[in-house]
């Protein structure tokens, strides 16, 4: 007998169970993880080429409203021109009315503007969240490639199994 009270073939047989008990954790238990692991990772894979899919998307329409807003501006300033040319050969009674004109048509090209920079910036919003969630997909990975991260999360997560 030991000073702890329990003898060595006591001891070696409590050794061995436990050595046992894992032996056929493992032996049951890889598949299972290993599978686990394989679809969580091609979930992510997916989900990534989704996000790579909707960027496209996203700067296609950034392109577009651009375009879009580069046109009106187009058209705003050549509405002008033609409103102040107006404005000179008009007889001093219809330059009000062509005042007015070019009032209205300030006022339709601004909303236009308006409208387009918020749909522009909506978009550079949308491509900006799109980039920061590609730039934490991207970070996780490299931070997953550490075995030192992989042994713990492979451990938290026998760990919560073995809770529930």
């Amino acid at each position: 007998m030991t000073e702890n009270g329990h003898s060595a073939l006591e001891l070696f047989w409590k050794g061995f169970n436990i050595i046992l008990f894992l032996g056929i954790v493992y032996y049951f238990g890889r598949k299972p993880i290993s599978e686990a692991f394989g679809n969580f990772f091609k979930s992510l894979t997916e989900k990534l080429n989704a996000s790579e899919e909707e960027l496209k998307l996203a700067k296609e329409e950034l392109n577009r409203a651009k375009e879009s807003y580069e046109d009106a501006q187009r058209r705003y300033k050549e509405q002008i021109k033609l409103a102040q040319e107006t404005a000179e050969y008009v007889k001093e009674e219809e330059l009000k009315k062509a005042q007015q004109i070019a009032g209205r048509i300030r006022e339709k090209a601004e909303e236009a503007i308006q409208i387009e920079t918020k749909r522009a910036k909506e978009e550079l919003l949308h491509f900006g969240m799109e980039k920061a969630k590609e730039l934490a997909t991207e970070m996780l990975q490299k931070a997953f490639e550490d075995p030192q991260i992989q042994k713990r999360y492979i451990e938290r997560s026998l760990k919560f199994l073995e809770e529930t």
